[in-house]
């Protein structure tokens, strides 16, 4: 529509806002944006809302707007889907001579535009949620998505893992309580049951709760045990996405999972069963010829390379072994899949590990030489430097 844009300067004249719906969200980001105070007015604010009004970050009254509270305003903006509450707001406004905006339809005087410089303002990650599943990624922090790091600042309580970055930790506020709910082999700070039942109390003592899993939530983090219990009790959960170990500590050792000369396809896999077992097509996995990816590595080489050269691998295909992908700490072996079980053992490799088996492993060493050839000194190699 044809226009002027205007710019207030913000004083002590507050934006009267009146209804608390989802809609509010624009007009709040736009007024935060310019500085102007904010007087909230309705008996029944979403609870997105509520931690602006704890804050005090705006002015909250439990009542519909008046005739005072419009005439003390410099805009008025009406933030609901009942169609009185809207007539009402407008009446008023037009009788003080204030400029007016339906924030559900962007009808009125004026309408919200978000600045040029900066994309518009997205969805807070815990609108009409309790329980945020989210992946942390395999262990560098900066590979925390953006709507990770949302969802973590807005937390009340965070339940973390053993392969969690510790600097993730101080990104949730100051009062969220941060607890260990970690697994380690042979020993559990609380068992998977046990974690469920935990999480339905917490959101159902209206605590915001974020269980920050490494790697992805749904790639063998039990993160879809987890959903089931949560949307079976009722509580109102979602799910984050991270990057997964078996792509993140590949990346990080220069090893494509595909390739068109090498691989068409990978297939992750886990070392260790609901009981224990492996429970694998070893010989469609052989004839697949995709890029194996192996969680739990270390576990894998005992049991799991010599059944796929029982099955038919060519016991020279190469395979790698990254122990503590994308952390200072990365760790890359690299061999056969008959060789490669001997060097873990001399170099004493522990867990965390993730194991690929594939010709694309051999690529890592043709990005090393190539490197090598181009820096001044051929012995110096510059891979990577995960951050801490």
């Amino acid at each position: 529509m044809a226009g002027l844009n205007i710019q207030l300067n913000a004083d002590e004249r507050p934006a009267v806002i009146g209804g608390g719906d989802r809609a509010a969200a624009r007009p709040l980001a736009a007024l935060a944006r310019a500085g102007l105070t904010v007087r909230l007015c309705c008996a029944n604010p979403e609870p997105w809302l509520r931690d602006l009004i704890e804050s005090r970050a705006i002015d909250w009254r439990p009542r519909p707007a008046t005739a005072a509270d419009v005439a003390a305003a410099r805009l008025v903006i009406a933030a609901s889907a009942e169609p009185a509450c809207v007539r009402d707001l407008r009446r008023l406004a037009t009788d003080a001579g204030r400029l007016f905006h339906d924030a559900v339809t962007g009808g009125g005087d004026f309408v919200f535009e978000p600045p040029e410089s900066t994309p518009a303002a997205r969805d807070d990650p815990w609108q009409h949620v309790q329980v945020c599943l989210v992946g942390a990624g395999p262990g560098d922090p900066g590979l925390l998505t953006l709507d990770g790091e949302r969802a973590l600042r807005g937390a009340d309580v965070v339940l973390y893992d053993r392969l969690v970055s510790p600097r993730l930790l101080s990104w949730a506020p100051a009062h969220a309580e941060r607890v260990f709910v970690g697994k380690r082999r042979g020993h559990h700070h609380y068992r998977q049951p046990e974690l469920n039942r935990h999480m339905i109390a917490l959101a159902r003592a209206g605590r915001r709760v974020l269980r920050l899993k490494g790697g992805d939530p749904f790639v063998f983090g039990r993160g879809g045990e987890e959903l089931v219990e949560l949307a079976a009790a009722g509580v109102a959960t979602r799910a984050i996405p991270g990057i997964t170990a078996g792509s993140g500590c590949a990346t990080y050792a220069d090893i494509p999972l595909t390739h068109r000369d090498h691989a068409a396809g990978c297939e992750f896999l886990t070392a260790h069963g609901q009981a224990g077992e492996m429970r694998h097509d070893w010989a469609a996995l052989v004839r697949s010829r995709h890029t194996l990816v192996i969680y739990m590595g270390v576990m894998a080489l005992t049991n799991l390379c010599p059944a796929l050269v029982a099955h038919g691998m060519d016991p020279d295909t190469p395979a790698a072994l990254i122990e503590r992908g994308t952390t200072p700490e990365q760790r890359v072996l690299t061999g056969s899949v008959t060789s490669l079980p001997a060097t873990a053992r001399r170099h004493t490799v522990t867990s965390p590990a993730v194991l690929i088996v594939g010709s694309v492993v051999s690529l890592r060493e043709t990005v090393r030489a190539a490197r090598r050839g181009r820096l001044p000194d051929p012995a110096v190699d510059h891979p990577p430097v995960p951050r801490a």
